[in-house]
Order: C-alpha cells, then sequence, then structure tokens
C-alpha cells in the first residue's frame, strides 16, 4: 500500500514539475512559430509563384489618373526618340544632375498633397528622419486633377497651393537631411491613350524646379502595366510601350536636373517564364535589360526593384530573387535599389507587416551585406512610410 501511495506521490511530482515544462516549451515554440515569418515560410513548405504587386497607391489614387480623358488622349506630347545606339557608351560631361555615390534609403509617402498640413509634415518627416530615412519618394498624381480643369483664375490658384505645399514639404525634408523625388504613375499610363499623363505630370515637376527653390532631387515612374488585362494576352506589346515611354522621358529630361528611376517588378529578368524577351531599337532580350540601355543614358537613374519578401536568405528570398537585376546592373551605370514591404498586403510573406522593426532592419542589412560589394547596387527603398513607422 505505501510503495503505491509512493509510486503516485512520485507520478504526480513528475507531472507537476514536467507538464508546465512541456507546457512552456510548447508555447514558446508556438510563439516563435508565429512571430518568425522565416519559420513559417519552412514549416509550409512554400512553392514558387509570382506576385503580381499592386503597390498601396491603388486604394488611394486620384481617379484622373486611372481614367482616359477624351479630351487628352490624341495629344502628342512628344514624340521625339533619343538616338539610343548612339548615347548608350556615352554620358554628357555637362549634365545638370547630381550624382552621389550614398546608397539609398528611401521609402514611399502616397498621403495626397493637399493633405500635407504643416503639422502632419513636421511629423512625419521627423519621424522617418528617427528611422534613418534619408530619401522620401513624394506621390504627385493628384496634380492631374488640376491639369484636367479649365484654363483660368481657379486652376492657377490651384497650381500655386500645389506647389506651395509641395515647397514648404521639400523645405522640411532638407533642414533634416531628407531629399524628395516626385513620384507618378498607374498601370495604365504607358499605353498610347494616356501618354498624356506621365508627361504632363512629369513637365509639371520640371517646371516645378526651374521656379522655386526647394527642389526635388528627382522623378520617379511607379507604372505597372502587368495589371492591365492586356497583358495577358499580349505580353511583349506591353513592357515594350513601357520602355517606350521611359526612353521617350529620357529625352524630355534632357535640359533637366532630375533624377530618373524606374519601379519594377522582381520577374521582368524573365524570372520564372513570367515576362517574354522582345526587340527594342535593335536589341532583343528582356524588359530589365532594355531599361537599363535606356536609363543608362541619364546620370543619375536608378531602378526600383519590388523584392517583396520578409526573408531575406534562402530559397526565393529577397537575395536571391534581386540577383539576376544585380548581375545585370553590375554591366551598366545604373544602379539597382532593393524595395521591401511592410504594408498589409497579401500573400503574408511578402510583406513584414505584423512583424517587428528590429526583424524588419535584420533582414534589411542582410541585404545589404550580401550586396555591398556589388558595383550595381544602390541601397534600399522600403514601401511605405507610414507602415514601416508603425512596425513596433
Amino acid at each position: 500500500m505505501r510503495k503505491g501511495k509512493k509510486g503516485s506521490k512520485n507520478k504526480s511530482l513528475l507531472l507537476y514539475v514536467v507538464l508546465p515544462v512541456l507546457i512552456v516549451g510548447t508555447l514558446s515554440s508556438l510563439a516563435l512559430y508565429f512571430e518568425n515569418p522565416v519559420i513559417k515560410k519552412v514549416q509550409s513548405k512554400r512553392t514558387k509563384v509570382t506576385i503580381y504587386p499592386k503597390l498601396y497607391s491603388d486604394s488611394h489614387i486620384t481617379e484622373n489618373a486611372k481614367i482616359t480623358d477624351k479630351r487628352f488622349k490624341q495629344i502628342v506630347i512628344s514624340n521625339k526618340k533619343s538616338n539610343l545606339a548612339n548615347t548608350i557608351n556615352s554620358i554628357p560631361k555637362d549634365t545638370k544632375v547630381s550624382t552621389s555615390s550614398e546608397r539609398e534609403n528611401g521609402t514611399w509617402l502616397w498621403t495626397p498633397i493637399e493633405y500635407l498640413t504643416s503639422a502632419y509634415t513636421k511629423t512625419i518627416i521627423s519621424d522617418a528622419k528617427k528611422s534613418g530615412i534619408k530619401n522620401i519618394y513624394l506621390s504627385i498624381d493628384s496634380y492631374l486633377d488640376i491639369f484636367s480643369l479649365p484654363n483660368g483664375e481657379e486652376k492657377d490658384k490651384k497650381r500655386k497651393e500645389f506647389g506651395d505645399t509641395i515647397e514648404r514639404f521639400i523645405r522640411t525634408a532638407r533642414i533634416n537631411g531628407i531629399t524628395v523625388d516626385a513620384e507618378a504613375g498607374w498601370r495604365n499610363w504607358a499605353e498610347k491613350s494616356n501618354l498624356y499623363k506621365p508627361y504632363a505630370v512629369l513637365n509639371y515637376a520640371q517646371e516645378y524646379n526651374r521656379t522655386r527653390t526647394e527642389k526635388f532631387r528627382g522623378f520617379q515612374f511607379d507604372v505597372e502595366p502587368y495589371l492591365l488585362e492586356e497583358y495577358q494576352t499580349d505580353r511583349g506589346e506591353v513592357l515594350y510601350n513601357l520602355v517606350d515611354m521611359v526612353n521617350q522621358t529620357v529625352s524630355l529630361l534632357e535640359d533637366s536636373d532630375l533624377r530618373l528611376s524606374v519601379v519594377i517588378p522582381e520577374f521582368y529578368d524573365g524570372a520564372n517564364d513570367e515576362t517574354p524577351k522582345f526587340n527594342y531599337e535593335g536589341k532583343t532580350t528582356y524588359t530589365v535589360d532594355h531599361l537599363l540601355r535606356v536609363l543608362d543614358q541619364r546620370p543619375g537613374s536608378s531602378i526600383i526593384v519590388m523584392s517583396y519578401r520578409n526573408f531575406s536568405l534562402g530559397n526565393d528570398g529577397s537575395v536571391e530573387i534581386s540577383q539576376n537585376e544585380i548581375d545585370a546592373g553590375n554591366n551598366h551605370r545604373t544602379k539597382i535599389i532593393i524595395a521591401q514591404e511592410t504594408g498589409d498586403f497579401q500573400p503574408p510573406y511578402i510583406t513584414f507587416y505584423n512583424t517587428n522593426h528590429k526583424y524588419y532592419k535584420k533582414q534589411v542589412g542582410i541585404i545589404n551585406e550580401k550586396f555591398s560589394k556589388e558595383k550595381s547596387f544602390g541601397g534600399i527603398a522600403t514601401h511605405y512610410v507610414n507602415a514601416m513607422l508603425e512596425l513596433k
């Protein structure tokens, strides 16, 4: 009887000691699983798929940036073609564009210009500075609301207010050691009936810099033609139109002090057979190679690759899916900037949303380290500033 009682007591003691340990261990493992996206990736054994990034701009962009206004679609802003074959191996020595060897640490700000109050501007720039941001890409798509107005006093008034707000924002950013690029674009902007939109916004940015004291550092196109229905039936033509728009832009910027950057997804290198090779001005290759060749005509240019993953190393990580662009860029003057996502987007493994700032900084640090010796590597861009600042 006593032996039985002693045995029962030992079993109870064992359960008392071991069970909590097992519970704690299990809970810790579960916590780590849910906290660390890398573990989730390994456990799920996710198969590699092509992700079509849909940027936050889709949810806020002005309607005039989307629609095709019949009043303007026949307007030819420029039919000037740069002589790509002759300029590809030379860069003008008298360029006005300022270049820097400092690596990018940029982010997007989608807040419409009309909502950039003085208080909001000071707060967002101050917080961005504390996070180490050096460059802000400011969306100016809403200029098209002014562009579409009838000529007159009201249009002139709104145009001035628009410029005054931008100048205040750039001044505040400059004081805090941050440069500002004008950003614009939507999926149909490279299509022939919509070319008035990119060139109208580009012309505004150029005029702004000519007439204002506080200036944009550069101009950025964020056009996502892979989201068009036409992309599924004729990818070559859709991508050709994109490259041609950028080439025309290089020509239009000939006398400007603006840098030029273009945002692209990571599959424009032909990865997963997602995009075809096509011929542009005598050369047949993938979109990223055409863009590098075109952008080389303009000093200080860059390509921002949306290498959206919340893990840097391993199969399908940010480093792996960026390597082709880095390798291609090593044969060109144009820099490659690697972009990361922090917003609330699906699928979960493309974003640092629901992770934490420490983990995000660690993964970005790995990208910087892995590509630090690559000639083409131009730094990091994070989409987007409000979401980035919310990481705990």
